[in-house]
């Protein structure tokens, strides 16, 4: 009787053991593919199109996953330093996603990858 119980106590350590394990090891493997933030982007231009009312959009593909983003940017986004990103730059985006649309809320333009 006593084995059996010893058995019991062994199999629900060892389930503990292997369930702990389990939940670790994903988040390292998902941790390379998120990007630098929950709502930040860094990575390179690829398309930017504003019209004179300061309204459109920014292209920007991803240094850590490549996936391609499409920001909305409008007159209430800030750019750091004061001007519009070239194509091939690299920028940092903070975001919001508003009902599906990503609309950009600062885009910082930063120095090399």
């Amino acid at each position: 009787m006593a084995y059996k119980k010893a058995a019991l106590a062994l199999i629900i350590v060892l389930s503990t053991a292997v369930m702990g394990m389990g939940s670790i090891l994903p988040h390292s493997k998902v941790a390379l593919d998120k990007e630098i933030g929950p709502n930040e982007v860094k990575g390179k231009v690829l398309s930017v199109q504003i019209n004179v009312f300061r309204r459109g959009t920014l292209v920007v593909e991803s240094n850590r996953t490549r996936k391609t983003y499409t920001f909305y940017v409008g007159r209430r986004t800030i750019y750091y330093p004061r001007r519009y990103p070239n194509i091939g730059e690299t920028v940092k985006v903070q975001y919001i996603n508003d009902r599906g649309f990503l609309k950009a809320v600062r885009v910082e333009i930063v120095q090399g990858p």
